[in-house]
């Protein structure tokens, strides 16, 4: 528009006497805002970026809430829009504030040229969410992107660097345009990119402000806006143009470190949202957008400080993972489809030579491996960007890599090739903790399936070069793990074993996935073989781990159960490798076996030194060295009969079940017992206590000497076995040691006293007995005794002693437990639920426990958020939680979360001395000795017993102190403090023992009148002391129940029982009573659970006692002497869980092994009119309570367990005895507990 138009339109206006509007009035109606913007020639540059200035502010106060004349203000704009809309498409709209920003370019009066594309801008923000002017911001639009404007665009964007104050309102005002009414108008804007494009990746190229002095925004920040705006609104064609073009994403994000948290996150969240989540574009465009340059400068955000404490800095950190996860791991990014372990360009199903070429197998030309040095890979761009990550310093960064190196196995041969070695020396440094983290990490990814080819194996096998560094990585060599082993560092040893038993694992899983190959291709077994001498050369000889276990002291026995792990690991995988080893195992197996009989081991040592046991007798099974029917030293045992004395003694714990096959292999191996039949079995149960017998040390001396002989000279048996069958006529088999029992039972009578013969005699008589159950050759087995009475002949007492163990045996015989039941047999008849239950209880039966009991606290599945403790603040960081969810993860089934949890404690441990908090004597305290109870349980990851994830209780009852610790105030705080200054570390076994005594046979703290407001919680009836300290006690229990190992604590404690007690007692109260079903149905949820609640507890008895209380006086008079529905419901819905839950097979098994039982069935039966037969059985638990609760019918384990617990409950020290559960455990033993 011409100088002249504005001119003689400006005649036809009215005019102030001083040619502008009074700066302190306020605009009333449209004609003041013609006043303002209308400038005649005279007018001063000062005095247009005056009045341009006012009309931005009058704009601006449009989008106060508060404004006083919002309402007339919107009028006087909405009418001087449409005074001054454009009548045609030649004419623009704002022909006032267009013609002076035209004159302003003219005269280059920087002033204006900045203040009108800032008013424009303001104006769009202010009608954007107004739908009346549309039409109006639609044509402006137009108006602006006439070539006028472009030039005038043009030519600011083009300005020198020093210019920012023009080039960044043009930016703003071009971005405005492209988003206004949903990017109406964004494909205009870029079809004039030659104009308004064309200066951008200059713009964005200039170096930005820092973080702290981005207060307002400068050109880089607009640009990157404008940049954003495009990829949010202009269509797939014309962003895959935007994108391709230059270097635009790479320069948009190059410094997003120095812009503030908001504009950072919104930046990766629309990079995400209209790249990643744009399924229109296609895989060139994105991987043009996310190329190795774009992902290692937001790489560089991991680095993101905001310099006011990092708190923020959190949200820039997740934000940027979400977005490299969704860009490198999944198919909406950049990730390129790759065959695994196959380089690209072979094809194995092609096996290159035909039936006139000599067979090579793998050292054929055609069977390429020589990927040592570079391994070519599809995902080149994300290969060069997990170069440049640093994840021995940064956890976000090693998770980041492994879920890469787990989309893309291709990528993990690639990586190592380029990184070979580590970065520091194995040492106590953070940076090497965290390198040897992360490489555990890759090793325990899974095996690719179908090695990464289609959806099957092909012919040829992988490379081997490429599979062994997924087993083992370079940087994890023989000198590496050597020098680890050598260190005096019980953290180093425990990794570099622990690793090297993973190592073993995935080796194993590898050489498994090779035993599937097509049949028709040799080159599979040949493949396994190289693979081995492959993983052998990196690592270490079996010498060097067996040298470290004889240097470690006896009182380390979490490191030796690492390192015994990774022996048994080496045996087990390679047998081949260890056969020349000379070691004798069974000297240190003796040694742990006679640890157990100590009473000064606590309970975390004994699982320690179970979890030995079990890989000590895996190792010497398979070892050619081990001398199982030797006395070594001054052992009066030899191994084998050490370990038949432990298994008898132990029968239900796993290291036992675990013993067996390899003490039946041992045994059937010599010939000693019958291979046919259950025979180790029998001799185990005959050497299990009774009620009324226990094995002593003679008969386990008399035992070893049978089994030496028989070992020694089996044909000599053997000739006797035979010409028994032939006298007899029964060639039915029978164990050789029968016979040398036999034989050598004159010779005890000429050396024992007579209470060790009648020891030794009952056990015969078991054993024989045994056997007979067990299916052998009975007739044989009397030929046998009667030969042994004619022995006594000169010794009639050891005669008359020997007769009546075998008829006291045949008056109750031993009987092996049944491996599998009739199907048939144990099935409840149909229709026997609804039998039990009317139509009331079915109703409430349906109430749903998962709602009204839920779950423990979730653990975290990652320490994501957990890992930075710079200078924390500890009160906020144990009110948000943030610290007991760092705790948890001690727990972890993960072994890698338990691992780093248990690091970055030891640092919030040492963050806490160094601090300034009031109560950090307190938690330092706590922190310390949570740290000493996760070390002494076992913090290595291992998949044993021993390295198995921490006891709930263990964590749960630290996080339960945080509060308490942090107010010295707590009612709690003094029996808080009493617990934390008993012992440096925990005994996990007297922890709920201690704290059950403590809270209901102890005086509360404090007095009814002073208890805190904020802490009367109680429900129904009036909040006392006692209640109080029962509910805090019983939300601990709550978390702390999740797992069977925690089932089996609770059990051997006493818990339920204690809390049946309370339930029934008149001063419990609802709310009590409500967390202690919940108690019990968090119990049903774990496997087992239900099963142990019967068999142990009576829980159907006490759950039938439950459904009938009655409400107490002291519960309000309303609920005086009624029964509270919701109760019964709830115990209603609890009570059929039970039965739902529980293997109702073994507990009818149960049942009918129990005289209570059956006398009440039979007298049910009797008033039914009839007996049960055998077709019908009664429905399981139909027992009345008051038949359970004589003294008589309770086992002899039950009574055994209470007096443990008791004793427990009442001790002070950290030590535990070894509770062995004898005498109703053997008739117990068809019930799988």
């Amino acid at each position: 528009m011409s100088i002249e138009m504005g001119e003689e339109r400006s005649r036809k206006r009215r005019r102030v006497e001083d040619g502008t509007l009074p700066r302190s009035n306020a605009i009333t109606s449209s004609d003041q805002l013609h006043q303002l913007l209308q400038f005649p020639p005279s007018s001063s540059v000062e005095d247009i970026r005056a009045a341009v200035d006012r009309f931005t502010q009058f704009l601006s106060e449009l989008t106060k809430e508060d404004s006083p004349h919002q309402s007339r203000q919107w009028k006087v704009l909405k009418k001087y829009c449409d005074e001054q809309s454009s009548a045609s498409h030649d004419q623009v709209d704002f022909p006032d504030l267009l013609s002076a920003w035209y004159n302003a370019s003219q005269s280059n009066a920087e002033a204006v040229l900045a203040a009108i594309p800032r008013s424009l801008t303001q104006f769009f923000e202010t009608i954007s969410g107004h739908l009346e002017f549309r039409d109006f911001g639609i044509s402006l639009c137009h108006s602006l992107l006439k070539r006028d404007q472009l030039r005038i665009l043009d030519r600011t964007l083009s300005s020198p660097r020093s210019k920012e104050h023009l080039i960044t309102p043009c930016l703003q005002l071009l971005t405005e345009i492209v988003g206004f009414d949903g990017g109406a108008h964004a494909s205009s804007v870029f079809s004039r990119r030659d104009f308004l494009y064309r200066r951008l990746d200059a713009i964005l190229s200039q170096t930005p402000a820092t973080v702290e002095q981005a207060a307002s925004v400068n050109a880089y920040q607009a640009a990157l806006e404008f940049v954003l705006a495009n990829l949010k609104y202009l269509d797939s064609a014309s962003k895959s143009e935007f994108i391709m073009h230059g270097k635009t994403i790479f320069l948009a994000i190059r410094n997003l470190s120095t812009l503030p948290v908001s504009a950072v996150i919104n930046t990766l969240k629309t990079l995400e949202r209209s790249i990643i989540a744009d399924e229109t574009l296609s895989k060139q465009t994105k991987t043009r957008s996310f190329n190795s340059g774009v992902l290692s400068a937001l790489a560089k955000l991991y680095d993101y400080n905001t310099g006011e404490g990092g708190g923020s800095s959190v949200e820039v950190r997740d934000a940027l993972q979400k977005l490299l996860l969704q860009v490198c791991t999944t198919s909406k990014g950049v990730l390129l489809a790759q065959s695994g372990w196959y380089p690209p360009g072979t094809n194995p199903d092609v096996l290159g030579q035909d039936e006139n070429m000599i067979d090579l197998g793998l050292d054929s030309p055609f069977y390429f491996d020589d990927y040592t040095e570079k391994v070519p890979v599809k995902n080149g761009a994300i290969s060069t960007f997990i170069q440049a990550l640093r994840p021995e310093s940064d956890v976000r960064q090693a998770d980041l890599i492994v879920a890469i190196l787990n989309t893309a196995p291709e990528l993990v041969a690639d990586y190592f090739t380029k990184k070979p070695k580590f970065l520091v020396p194995p040492g106590d440094d953070p940076k090497w903790r965290g390198q040897f983290a992360f490489l555990f990490s890759v090793v325990q990814l899974p095996v690719p399936p179908n090695c990464g080819w289609n959806d099957k194996l092909p012919l040829t096998p992988p490379p081997l070069s490429i599979v062994v560094e997924s087993i083992l990585p370079r940087p994890i060599d023989r000198t590496t793990i050597g020098k680890c082993l050598r260190m005096n560092e019980d953290i180093i040893i425990m990794s570099a074993t622990r690793l090297l038993t993973v190592a073993f694992e995935k080796l194993d899983s590898v050489l498994k996935v090779f035993e599937k190959a097509p049949t028709e291709s040799h080159l599979w077994q040949q493949a396994s073989r190289k693979l081995v001498s492959l993983f052998i050369e990196r690592i270490p000889p079996l010498s060097d781990i067996i040298a470290t276990l004889q240097t470690l002291p006896d009182e380390n026995e979490q490191v030796r159960t690492s390192v015994l792990e990774c022996i048994a690991a080496y045996h087990t995988i390679l047998p081949s490798v260890t056969a020349g080893s000379k070691f004798d195992f069974g000297v240190p197996l003796g040694k742990r076996l006679q640890l157990l009989d100590s009473d000064t081991l606590d309970a975390a040592t004994r699982d320690l030194i179970l979890a030995q046991i079990a890989h000590l007798v895996q190792i010497a099974y398979i070892s050619s060295a081990t001398k199982w029917f030797h006395k070594a030293g001054l052992e009066e045992l030899s191994l084998v009969v050490q370990l038949l004395r432990r298994c008898g003694q132990d029968s239900e714990k796993p290291v036992t079940k675990e013993t067996l096959p390899i003490i039946k292999g041992v045994l059937t191996e010599k010939g000693i017992l019958d291979t046919d039949v259950r025979s180790t079995d029998a001799l185990i149960l005959s050497l299990t206590a009774t009620k009324k017998w226990r094995p002593e040390l003679v008969t386990y001396q008399f035992l070893d000497n049978c089994i030496s002989r028989t070992a020694q000279r089996p044909v000599k048996y053997l000739d006797q076995l035979e010409q028994a069958q032939h006298l007899l006529s029964d060639s039915q088999p029978l164990s050789l040691l029968a016979c040398c029992v036999a034989e050598q039972w004159v010779h005890l009578l000429k050396k024992e006293d007579k209470k060790n013969i009648k020891n030794v005699a009952e056990w015969i008589a078991r054993f024989f007995s045994a056997l007979e159950s067990a299916g052998e050759n009975y007739r044989v087995m009397m030929h046998l005794k009667e030969e042994m009475l004619k022995q006594c002949d000169a010794n009639e007492k050891a005669k008359e002693t020997l007769e009546k163990a075998f008829e006291r045996q045949r008056k109750k015989q031993v009987v092996l437990p049944e491996e599998d039941l009739d199907e048939a047999d144990t099935k409840q008849p149909d229709g026997s639920t609804d039998s039990i239950h009317g139509p009331e209880q079915r109703q409430h039966v349906s109430l749903d426990l998962a709602e009204s009991f839920p779950p423990p606290p979730t653990i975290p599945t990652s320490l994501a958020g957990l890992d930075r403790w710079a200078k924390p603040d500890f009160e906020s960081e144990i009110q948000s939680g943030r610290l007991a969810d760092l705790i948890r993860c001690l727990i972890s089934p993960e072994p890698e979360a338990r691992l780093q949890a248990f690091h970055i404690l030891q640092h919030v441990i040492h963050a806490v001395q160094q601090s300034n908090y009031d109560e950090k004597t307190q938690l330092y305290l706590l922190l310390g000795e949570l740290c000493e109870t996760i070390r002494s349980h076992g913090f290595s990851n291992s998949t044993s017993t021993a390295t198995a994830p921490a006891f709930s209780i263990v964590a749960e009852l630290a996080i339960h102190f945080l509060p308490i610790v942090a107010d010295p105030s707590s009612p709690f705080y003094r029996k808080t403090n009493t617990f934390l200054l008993r012992a440096p570390q925990w005994s996990v076994p007297h922890i709920l023992p201690y704290w059950l005594k403590e809270t209901f046979l102890t005086e509360p703290e404090i007095d009814d009148p002073d208890i805190p407001t904020s802490l009367q919680q109680g429900g129904g009836g009036n909040v006392n002391a006692q209640a109080l300290e029962v509910e805090h006690f019983l939300d601990l229990l709550l978390r702390s129940l999740r797992t069977q190992t925690d089932m089996d604590l609770f059990r051997r404690a006493q818990v339920f029982t204690r809390l049946f007690s309370y339930y029934l007692s008149p001063i419990c109260n609802k709310s009590i009573r409500k967390k202690i079903l919940r108690v019990v149905g968090l119990a049903t949820r774990i496997k087992g659970g239900s099963d142990t609640l019967i068999t142990r507890t009576g829980v159907r008895e006490w759950l039938a006692i439950a459904k009938t209380l009655r409400g107490h006086s002291g519960h309000g008079v309303a609920g005086f002497g009624k029964v509270d529905d919701e109760m019964v419901r709830l115990v209603e819905a609890v009570e059929a869980h039970v039965q739902q839950t529980c293997d109702a097979d073994s507990v009818r098994r149960w049942e009918a092994e129990r005289r209570m039982f059956r006398e009440v069935a039979e007298r049910g039966s009797r008033v039914e009119g009839g007996a049960v037969g055998k077709e019908q059985q009664p429905p399981l638990g139909k027992v009345r309570a008051h038949d359970v609760g004589h003294p008589q019918d309770t086992s002899e384990d039950d009574r055994e367990d209470e007096s443990v617990s008791e004793s427990e409950s009442e001790s002070d020290t950290d030590t535990t005895t070894d509770t062995t559960e004898t005498g109703t455990e053997t008739e117990d033993k068809g019930l799988n507990l």
